[in-house]
């Protein structure tokens, strides 16, 4: 028959069970108590071993009495009455001493109908099914019986094992039970004992080795029971000797027993005695050699996988060996490379020390979804392999991964915590286990979970992995360190990297607001990203008017306010085809919020994302990006930050990142249709850069509208050889297509005046600082601009610079200043002598009205060629839309003339 142990259980149970050990006690004094049962007690317990050698096999005597009424009439051989019946009596035997009933086998122990039949021809327990002997002192007998004590047949329950004799008449039974709210030791307990047996002392003694030839002539009949055992005939038990009784394997500690009896007068109230144990010695002869295995349930490389890790004890054979020491405490480091999956969380629960029922002998009531593997331990003492399982235990501050060993099985209720320690910075895990019961360990398998949410990830790449352990004996001796290898060999093409991108507005259609998604996906196996630069496609904006930023603290710790949100974000972490999402169902939501200046940008996203993962809730991970615009263009790209890759000490494997900017009204498409692309730059956590791109093009640019209006007026030297300011208001119409390009020209009317083209900003000049103009020299500006728009709260405007260029005339640069810097730039030139200005790249954005004013006097760029109110001068402007329509006006220059001249 096959046993199978548990791990931490501890043999500590049954074998101690089969004897009742004793302590010395004093003796009470006189009692003038009426009733006198309140009188009961115990009045001496002892107890010695045949050898305290530790991990021997020894003999157990010990000796029982309760305390005699001086005042009752003493019986035929002079004891004096007991102060009442003793009823219910409680041993608790100090732990590592164990017993092993099954050395007998089943067919030996004996059954409670064999028991009861000691007085019936072919009655009685089998003769093999003793394990010791029982002298009893009764007030109702004439002297003392001698009495066999056998091995029952357990009636199963809590109860391990069961120890019965007959006392005279009387059928005694001795069960013993496991102190799973304790250190796991064994209760003894003979409940309910016959009232008229008047109990006063037992001296019991149980082998060692119940098949020793040394205990032939003490083996009693059915029929010599009758007579109390007096004369014995020397006969052999029938089987081989096997080690039966077991001293414990830790030396150098105080050991103890205590004993608690109850009286039929007064069966609640107890009366309790505790007296030393027998020292154990010589723990450094004992041999101490485990080793370990551990075998993963994957040996692909970077896939989710469970592991399999059995520890061997090795076995001691025959009566002269001593047992090896049991095992302590137990470390096992898995190998770099092998961390936690976060695929495990979805779904995972922790058991509650209420639920796991912490010392207490109630049966532990962990929610399966707790349960992270199956355990099954071979103890050989236990009638077959003790079958449990290992739970997550309620995480703490500080000390998140905490487990429970249990086993309910074989009448054990073994809870025992464990810790796993991880690695912050690289996630190797250790586990840990302390205090392990003193139990006949040979060996113990625990069988993590596998499959799409098997709480571990293996390598990234194959080869040979080394798994370190270390057992510490209860003898006190060294411990024992070693390694053991493992295998990845499969799916060893890992370590690319080429994520996918797929990104754009929900509605395409041209002018519209719509929720812009953005999702980044990447493959098992490849390198985990670690940052992302998005550009996204000209002309796609966003509405910044009326949202206040988040900034200082707030952005720093994620704690923005809901008016700043614009979107929010999901991802999916962890190995296998099952990744975990965050946010999870029911726990708090992630969000994208809009800043202020970050990193030399004029605003940034900032992205809030639980750092959760089933019970574990790490707070959140702030990951912030900043934005930057192209003056020339408008376009936009978000810079982020680096990503986690680790997360107190678990990997994060990012393996889909979704962002939804779904504020409505935030974000706005293009009035042009032509193909652009939303392009990103992932940097992953080993240096590679995949540029991955999604198309994007807005639809039915051709339905928008483009008639805006253009108003210019001078002011100011009306005359010929006059130098009037300039003003031009540009009014596009609302829901219109955004404004491309704009060619004016001016009437003959008006000359460029190059005697005033005094200073001029070089691009060098231009570039400097900020890169905005603001190195160039004050006499280079020569106009203002302002421009308003339905996007910003703010107009942007700024000087009108007259800068170096390749052609023969400086360029007009209009340099806008706001929440954004754009940079408009404008090619003058000459045309059948007429004056001509073209900005030919207006970025795709709506604008509301712009502004232009330019300069007169000295400093004014533009002379009169005649007489300005003696006649009506028109302009040409060419304007052009970005959905390609196209708008050719005539505005009038309208002088500052006085009414009669007009």
């Amino acid at each position: 028959m096959t046993r199978r142990p548990s791990l931490l259980i501890a043999a500590v149970l049954v074998g101690l069970v089969l004897f009742l050990p004793a302590v010395a006690a004093a003796a009470g004094g006189d009692c003038e108590l009426t009733p006198r049962s309140k009188c009961f007690g115990i009045e001496s317990v002892e107890a010695s071993l045949s050898t305290t050698q530790a991990g021997a096999h020894p003999d157990l005597t010990f000796s029982f009495e309760v305390k005699k009424d001086p005042e009752s009439k003493p019986n035929t051989v002079g004891l004096a009455d007991a102060y009442a019946s003793t009823r219910d009596v409680r041993f608790d035997l100090p732990p590592g001493l164990i017993g092993d009933p099954n050395v007998l086998g089943v067919p030996q122990q004996c059954t409670v109908q064999e028991l009861l039949a000691y007085g019936q021809p072919g009655g009685g327990c089998p003769n093999g099914s003793q394990v010791g002997t029982s002298e009893i002192f009764a007030y109702e007998l004439s002297g003392t019986l001698r009495e066999p004590v056998y091995m029952m047949q357990p009636p199963g329950g809590d109860v391990v094992a069961r120890l019965g004799f007959v006392a005279g008449i009387f059928p005694v039974f001795v069960d013993l039970k496991v102190r799973s709210e304790d250190d796991y030791g064994l209760t003894a307990e003979i409940t309910d004992a016959s009232a008229e047996a008047k109990l006063i002392r037992a001296d019991t003694t149980t082998w060692g080795v119940p098949a020793d030839h040394s205990h032939d002539t003490e083996r009693c009949m059915p029929r010599e029971v009758l007579d109390g055992c007096k004369v014995s005939l020397p006969r052999p038990p029938g089987s081989r000797p096997l080690p039966f009784l077991t001293n414990p394997t830790r030396c150098g500690v105080p050991l103890s027993m205590s004993v608690s009896a109850s009286n039929w007068a007064e069966p609640g109230r107890f009366d309790t005695k505790s007296a030393s144990f027998p020292q154990i010695s010589g723990c450094n002869n004992l041999p101490f050699g485990p080793g370990l295995t551990v075998e993963p349930t994957s040996h692909r490389a970077a896939s989710p996988s469970g592991a399999d890790v059995t520890i061997r004890m090795p076995a001691s054979e025959g009566v002269k060996v001593l047992e090896p020491s049991q095992m302590k405490d137990i470390t096992v480091k898995l190998p770099e490379g092998f961390a936690f999956n976060p695929a495990a969380g979805d779904g995972l629960e922790t058991c509650s020390v209420e639920q796991v029922h912490f010392k207490t002998r109630l049966p532990a009531e962990c929610p399966d979804a707790a349960k992270l593997a199956d355990t099954e331990f071979d103890i050989p003492v236990l009638q077959r392999n003790l079958r449990g399982a290992v739970y997550l235990r309620e995480p703490e501050p500080g000390n998140p991964f905490r487990i429970w060993i249990t086993a309910d099985d074989l009448g054990l209720h073994v809870k025992l915590p464990g810790q796993l320690e991880v690695n912050k910075q690289t996630g190797q895990i250790t586990s840990v286990t302390m205090d392990v019961p003193q139990a006949p360990l040979r060996e113990a398998k625990l069988e993590f979970k596998s499959g799409f949410r098997a709480p571990l990830i293996t390598p990234q790449s194959c080869g040979q992995y080394r798994t370190e352990y270390e057992f510490v004996p209860w003898s006190g001796g060294p411990p024992v360190k070693g390694s053991t290898q493992l295998q990845i060999n499969e799916g060893c093409d890992t370590g690319g990297f080429n994520p996918k991108l797929s990104a754009g507005t929900t509605d395409p259609s041209a002018g519209e607001h719509s929720p812009f998604l953005f999702t980044l996906t990447r493959q098992d196996g490849e390198q985990n990203p670690a940052s992302l630069d998005i550009s996204l496609p000209k002309g796609l904006a966003a509405t910044f008017a009326g949202i206040p930023r988040c900034e200082g603290a707030a952005a720093a710790s994620g704690g923005c306010s809901a008016a700043s949100r614009v979107g929010s974000v999901t991802a999916a972490l962890g190995a296998g085809p099952a990744p975990l999402w965050v946010p999870q169902p029911g726990k708090r939501p992630t969000a994208v919020y809009l800043g202020g200046p970050y990193k030399g940008g004029p605003l940034s996203i900032i992205a809030v994302v639980p750092r959760q993962a089933g019970p574990f809730d790490f707070g959140d991970e702030v990951i912030r990006s900043a934005v930057y615009v192209d003056p020339l263009t408008a376009q936009a790209t978000v810079r982020s930050d680096p990503f986690p890759q680790i997360i107190e000490g678990i990997p994060i494997g990012l393996r889909t990142i979704h962002v939804a900017i779904d504020r409505p009204g935030f974000t706005l498409n293009p009035t042009g249709c032509e193909p652009k692309a939303v392009a990103a730059a992932v940097t992953s956590s080993k240096g590679a850069v995949a540029k991955p791109s999604s198309p994007f093009a807005a639809v039915n640019c051709a339905k928008l509208g483009f008639k805006p209006r253009l108003a210019i007026s001078l002011k100011g030297g009306t005359k010929r050889g006059g130098h009037p300011a300039l003003t031009a208001i540009v009014r596009p119409r609302p829901g219109d297509a955004n404004l491309a390009s704009t060619v004016v020209t001016l009437p003959h009317s008006a000359f460029l005046d190059q005697a005033h083209i005094r200073t001029i900003c070089t691009r060098v000049q231009y570039a400097a600082g900020g890169g905005n103009g603001e190195q160039c020299p004050a006499g280079s500006i020569y106009g203002h601009i302002k421009a308003i728009s339905s996007l910003l709260d703010e107009p942007l405007e700024g000087p009108v610079y007259l800068r170096s260029s390749s052609h023969s005339l400086p360029d007009l640069v209009f340099s806008l200043h706001g929440l954004v810097d754009i940079e408009a730039v404008g090619r003058i030139d000459s045309i059948k002598g007429g004056i001509r200005a073209s900005f030919e790249a207006i970025p795709d954005a709506p604008l509301t009205k712009v502004v232009l004013d330019m300069q007169g006097g000295k400093k004014g760029l533009i002379i009169n060629s005649r007489n300005l109110c003696a006649s009506t001068n028109r302009a040409k402007a060419q304007l052009s839309a970005h959905n390609g329509k196209r708008l050719t006006i005539n505005p009038e220059l309208k002088p500052s003339c006085g009414a009669k001249a007009r």
